[in-house]
């Protein structure tokens, strides 16, 4: 008899909880979607916010209105957001009113470049991203004759630079001239020929140490040109007077 007891109360317990996931379910499905919240992650660039990427969203044909739970598909919103060329990452969350919530992540341009026929960006993973209508960080641009091809040279040289607090803050911008890369300094009105990126290394610490024990002496204003170009000499062009 107390087996027969026990069975039954564990059938009922089981059967109050299938009505309660088929009663949740089925409430679920009939809500309405709502967009909760957008939450852009902290970042020093601000390509992004809501009203931007709710117009987005409006030309990618996205739409909240009277959509129910069960038509809503979480991983096209996720694809269609990713799709926005200043997004990084995309997670979208809902719960069992139907409310969505969004995070997102933007990405992180390192460098400019500016060619003959184009602007762009490379980003912190070193791929192309298209320029904004609405915000411009203040980085090192590349510019002169730039093809794909100087992308891994041009990212890597940046993320060599952005490693140490005195060139981040010194290099303004890089200069692609015939097979010449030329440096032009934030401070100094000269430009540093580096040749090419072979050695860079050793070519920026070769220049570190002459700025620290000839500038001083001979002034900032004291040359026209730093070549870095010849190995392990430093050769300078006086400024003409």
């Amino acid at each position: 008899m107390n087996q027969v007891l026990i069975i039954f109360k564990w059938f009922l317990v089981i059967s109050i909880l299938l009505f309660f996931v088929i009663f949740t379910n089925h409430s679920y499905a009939n809500e309405d979607i709502s967009l909760n919240k957008i939450q852009i992650k902290k970042s020093v660039d601000n390509f992004i916010n809501q009203k931007i990427l709710m117009l987005f969203l409006e030309e990618k044909s996205f739409c909240f209105d009277s959509v129910l739970a069960i038509n809503f598909n979480k991983e096209k919103l996720e694809e269609v957001l990713a799709s926005h060329y200043a997004i990084k990452e995309v997670e979208v969350f809902t719960n069992q009113k139907g409310d969505i919530d969004v995070i997102i992540e933007q990405k992180k341009p390192i460098v400019r470049i500016k060619n003959k026929s184009d602007d762009y960006f490379l980003d912190e993973f070193g791929d192309k991203m298209q320029l904004s209508d609405n915000y411009t960080p203040n980085l090192v641009v590349a510019t002169g004759e730039i093809t794909s091809e100087n992308h891994f040279d041009i990212y890597s040289f940046i993320m060599k630079i952005n490693e140490s607090e005195f060139w981040n803050a010194q290099i303004a911008q890089i200069h692609f001239e015939k097979d010449m890369i030329l440096l032009i300094p934030r401070v100094g009105n000269h430009k540093i020929n580096l040749g090419s990126f072979y050695n860079v290394s050793t070519k920026l610490d070769n220049l570190y140490q002459f700025y620290k024990s000839v500038m001083p002496v001979k002034g900032w204003q004291a040359y026209s040109e730093i070549n870095l170009s010849f190995n392990n000499q430093i050769v300078c062009v006086r400024k003409k007077k």
